[in-house]
């Protein structure tokens, strides 16, 4: 069921929210390629945006040449690795981020996105999360961004956002001090500060400021990537939102957690070690409760700040293309499971729209298998740029979306590959492929253990197909995608012998031989 279907039941518990206006008519400057507006939301699900909860990406949706994609991926879902993709156009393998490592910073990466729009004409701009890290001398890894204001949730960072912060509150004031949540917490508690001092709000006043100031008469274009740090946790939203859905009625659907009883899910069932920041487990439904209607009220107060800078972008009357993606999902507390880096779709499955920057066409939605790597491959064609940009850099094995956002194709791949190493736990380790016909196949390295999950009749993956004898044929069939994939690669032994797939108990790589930082 669709976790967020009922929140017009609710409605009569709803503030107003702020939609974004029809464009006025300003002067309009003549560019050969369009500007570019990259919004990333974090932790965002798949499900998680609707008519009530996100008014402004709803309608984005609907404007001419827009493009919903219901099939796309974070094919290692959780923040850097997914950014990897995004950043240089390449598979998990080919930029080499298997998983999360906060102990490297990788400033080698030889093509990256903003780059090539540096190349060619782009001024380029990112306000709010970049989550690169930084350089031995204490100054953020840029990766080509020419313009920085950043809010990437690092403790162990000053960011811009933290230093704007302390200029107003005093270096005293925490700015995690609502609730003493943490940066991966479960729990969820109402800022505890003025609205415009939270970080989405501050995310979105940057990005309009950014276009506020920028001279669209003149000879360069704009690439302006808006990355906000929430819904991620902390669930921290404004009162006025915490209040709006934690008022609705528990016991609605979107509140319920997808659990299916007697299946594998009970491997994840924590009742006793709840603790802040636990990755499993049944808090109650109470605290589950809770949690999810502070995620909720966060999804909302990023959309609200999603629709200033397309209300700004629209004052323009320049042309934009105009992308939204997600980095990865968010378990709240589904089989058991919370925060991401899992292959379920709650984690790997994001959402998209890209807004062609010229058509006319009627808004469409595409089931098309896309992925996060795709996003850069577009926008490098959009410009002309792909070709040269490929020639250059043979591990560029994104696709580009634009036949589809055009009209002429209705898809690009027929499968794509997912994986993440260990984490949180030696058996949260897996590879995986998301076919066509809503074919999921997991394998999951540390026991061999597969499951097979048809996730367009089974949205949540209740139903594992793995288990049927009447599916063992095509469990085969996937298995062997993988084998040939991992072979393609040359991943070695490790991974296949003898064109079987190895388990990988004791051997979980973070990075792979691609990886430039090693």
């Amino acid at each position: 069921m669709n976790l967020f279907v009922y929140l017009l039941t609710a409605a009569s518990c709803a503030a107003a929210t702020k939609i974004y206006p029809e464009k006025s008519s300003q002067p309009k400057s003549t560019h050969s390629s369009p500007n570019i507006l990259l919004i990333i939301t974090d932790q965002f699900r798949f499900d998680a945006w609707s008519e009530e909860t996100t008014p402004n990406l709803s309608r984005l949706s609907k404007q001419a040449g827009a493009t919903t994609f219901t099939s796309a991926y974070s094919s290692t879902p959780t923040c850097t690795p997914s950014r990897a993709g995004l950043l240089t156009g390449r598979s998990p393998w080919n930029h080499g981020m298997l998983g999360y490592d906060k102990d490297v910073d990788c400033a080698n990466y030889p093509t990256t996105l903003p780059r090539v729009l540096n190349e060619n004409g782009y001024t380029t701009f990112v306000s709010g999360k970049d989550h690169f890290g930084t350089n031995s001398d204490g100054t953020f890894i840029s990766q080509g961004y020419e313009n920085l204001q950043l809010y990437d949730g690092l403790t162990e960072e000053n960011d811009h956002y933290d230093q704007w912060f302390h200029s107003i509150m005093g270096d005293d004031v925490d700015p995690l001090a609502t609730g003493n949540l943490t940066w991966n917490a479960w729990q969820s508690s109402p800022y505890v500060f003025e609205e415009y001092l939270h970080p989405t709000a501050w995310t979105s006043s940057r990005a309009v400021s950014y276009l506020d100031t920028f001279d669209f008469t003149g000879s360069s274009k704009m690439f302006l990537k808006a990355s906000f740090h929430r819904p991620h946790s902390p669930y921290d939203p404004p009162k006025r939102l915490y209040d709006k859905y934690t008022s609705m009625d528990p016991s609605l659907p979107i509140f319920q957690r997808n659990i299916n009883p007697g299946t594998y899910d009970d491997a994840y069932l924590n009742t006793t070690t709840m603790g802040s920041e636990a990755w499993n487990g049944d808090p109650g439904p109470s605290a589950s409760f809770l949690s999810r209607a502070a995620y909720l009220a966060s999804v909302e107060f990023v959309d609200e700040g999603i629709g200033d800078i397309l209300s700004k972008v629209e004052e323009t009357d320049e042309e934009f293309m105009i992308i939204w993606v997600a980095d990865h999902g968010d378990m709240n507390g589904d089989h058991n499971l919370w925060r991401k880096g899992y292959p379920f779709e709650e984690s790997s499955h994001v959402p998209m729209i890209m807004k062609h920057p010229t058509s006319t066409s009627p808004p469409k939605s595409s089931s098309a298998i896309v992925e996060i790597r795709d996003v850069a491959v577009t926008i490098w064609d959009v410009i002309g740029k792909l070709e040269e940009v490929k020639e250059n850099d043979e591990l560029i094995n994104g696709l580009s979306l634009l036949p589809i956002l055009e009209g002429e194709k209705e898809k690009v791949r027929d499968y794509v590959d997912l994986e993440h190493n260990q984490v949180y736990s030696d058996n949260v380790h897996w590879n995986a492929i998301r076919g066509e016909g809503g074919i999921k196949y997991i394998f999951n390295s540390f026991d061999g253990r597969e499951q097979l999950f048809n996730v367009t009749s089974d949205r949540y993956e209740k139903r594992d197909l793995a288990l049927e004898s009447e599916y063992q044929e095509e469990l085969g069939v996937w298995r062997q995608r993988m084998v040939e994939q991992f072979e393609e690669e040359g991943r070695g032994e490790e991974w296949v012998k003898d064109g079987e797939l190895v388990m990988r108990k004791d051997n979980s790589l973070t990075h792979s031989p691609n990886f430039p930082c090693l």
